[in-house]
């Protein structure tokens, strides 16, 4: 995701390819952050979503697993599903290096004074940021940021 003039883009791809292989222009300057924040903003109410659907499965007295298993061949099925909630929610599985509810608060944190200077509102982000914030409190600061199901 990048932001830049046509021009600037054009001359520096070559050089972005040797650090990534999706390099996407994503306009003007700024345009690349802008994009990065609202991709990261879906993925991280996804996990909130998965990690909602995990704590209903098990209050219902379901397999969690055959849950995920399910929801991935259907409508529900996503990459945050499938990395997130598969490999890190429901083997329990939180590394501390890993991407962390600490970046996590940095880019919601970015978000929603983005939204703000947009006038947007973004209640299922603010909704968001407060799982992560509450995450953060209980002691999850530098782990692994799908642990904010710890604290749904």
């Amino acid at each position: 995701m990048v932001g830049g003039s046509e021009q600037v883009f054009m001359r520096i791809r070559p050089m972005l390819a040797h650090i990534g292989s999706e390099i996407t222009h994503c306009g003007g300057p700024g345009a690349g952050q802008a994009t990065k924040l609202i991709n990261n903003m879906v993925l991280f109410q996804n996990v909130v979503a998965l990690a909602e659907a995990l704590k209903l499965a098990r209050k219902a007295g379901l397999s969690a697993t055959r849950v995920f298993e399910t929801m991935a061949k259907g409508s529900a099925d996503s990459f945050a599903l499938r990395h997130h909630g598969m490999k890190a929610m429901l083997p329990d599985e939180f590394p501390e290096h890993a991407f962390p509810v600490e970046y996590a608060l940095k880019d919601m944190e970015y978000l929603l004074e983005f939204a703000k200077q947009a006038r947007a509102e973004l209640t299922g982000a603010q909704h968001t940021m407060a799982a992560l914030e509450r995450a953060a409190v209980a002691g999850n600061r530098k782990k692994y940021f799908p642990v904010l199901v710890k604290t749904i």
